[in-house]
């Protein structure tokens, strides 16, 4: 058998040009070496400036959200405890007066099926 010739064309590769293969699909990297120190620095200063005002403006926020939610907390827990212990005063005076019959009443305190 004949061996066949590979063309360098074929191959994907330019012809020593950098036209073809991998190194021709990289993007060129830009030069950072022209900016200047002080736009830098500006843009870091800016951040911090920013960074600065969430965290004066956000965190009071935060806090008063957390005192608001502690106080509404404790004042239904008072408000449970309230309930609580008007339906314990509500059975208890149940339990000691006698129950009055409705005229649709058996005397134990049921309804009849079939009126």
């Amino acid at each position: 058998m004949a061996a066949t010739k590979v063309k360098k064309s074929d191959t994907g590769q330019g012809a020593g040009d950098g036209s073809g293969g991998f190194r021709s699909r990289l993007l060129d990297r830009p030069n950072v070496d022209n900016q200047s120190q002080s736009s830098g620095s500006f843009g870091y200063l800016l951040v911090l400036v920013l960074f600065a005002l969430v965290f004066v403006l956000v965190l009071p926020l935060v806090g008063m959200m957390y005192v608001d939610t502690m106080v509404v907390r404790r004042e239904a827990r008072q408000q449970m405890e309230k309930v609580e212990k008007l339906r314990k005063q509500i059975e208890e005076e149940r339990k000691n007066v006698n129950p009055v019959l409705l005229p649709h009443q058996f005397p134990d305190g049921r309804t009849p099926k079939n009126p």
